[in-house]
């Protein structure tokens, strides 16, 4: 698993597990409920392009930390061989978790 994603106390808190939290660069990633709009599964995320790295991880088939694209940041932890669970933020440094 390198997430565990928990709703709590309204608020949605995403921990990358182990070993992947030194590659994302974060321990831990909380976010009132009322900011998040949505989630869904895309496995077309991962071909996409995710932008500049600022800062994380990017080794071939996986991507850790926080990425940079047409105006917004998106948080990625996620390998190739894993189904991607796309969580929609607004108000939020990240507009989405993936």
């Amino acid at each position: 698993m390198l997430n565990k994603v928990t709703i709590k106390n309204h608020q949605l808190l995403a921990v990358p597990q182990g070993i992947n939290k030194l590659a994302a660069l974060k321990n831990k990633i909380e976010i009132p409920i009322q900011n998040v709009v949505g989630a869904s599964i895309d496995t077309g995320i991962l071909n996409d392009s995710k932008g500049l790295r600022a800062p994380g991880t990017s080794l071939p088939g996986y991507w850790a930390g926080s990425f940079k694209k047409d105006g917004e940041e998106s948080f990625f932890n996620i390998k190739r061989e894993n189904k991607p669970v796309v969580i929609q933020l607004k108000n939020e440094k990240y507009t989405r978790l993936i």
